[in-house]
């Protein structure tokens, strides 16, 4: 028993509106993830070996998060002992200064773990972000006792 012309016609739309819909999904999905591999510009931050071997810690991004209320300063420890001196010294963190503005965030909520830093660990220290002081694409001094980081850009 043969089908109507019309029967076969709507099938035959059928499946070629499954492939058509199942090709431009497979896009839409190739083109997310291709564009989002490329699409943030290398980001560096300067290093400073002095201040990396009196602190023990490496700083590797300051970024504006929370809707631009906090600024999140990352490090990586490198000395345990003197990572350990640095992230206990909760009285005086690093004071962080727009380079364009002047102004700082000094209020800062340290990370504590609970247990002892490892070395190659990336730790962070939140900060209030005053005034909207600190904004994205600014670049920032990081002072840290007598030891300064600057031109390190905000993300």
């Amino acid at each position: 028993m043969k089908l109507p012309i019309s029967v076969r016609r709507l099938r035959v739309s059928r499946r070629v509106l499954t492939m058509v819909l199942a090709l431009a999904l497979l896009c839409v999905v190739a083109w997310r993830y291709a564009d989002a591999a490329g699409a943030a510009p290398n980001y560096r931050v300067p290093h400073d070996p002095q201040m990396e071997n009196a602190l023990g810690v490496r700083f590797t991004q300051a970024a504006v998060v929370a809707d631009g209320g906090l600024v999140e300063l990352r490090y990586v420890v490198l000395d345990t002992q003197k990572g350990s001196a640095f992230q206990n010294d909760t009285k005086h963190p690093p004071l962080l200064t727009n380079e364009r503005s002047g102004k700082t965030a000094w209020r800062a909520a340290l990370m504590k773990q609970g247990h002892e830093l490892r070395p190659g660990q990336s730790y962070y220290i939140l900060y209030l972000n005053n005034a909207n002081a600190i904004k994205r694409g600014d670049d920032i001094e990081i002072q840290a006792g007598p030891h300064r980081l600057a031109h390190v850009r905000v993300r």
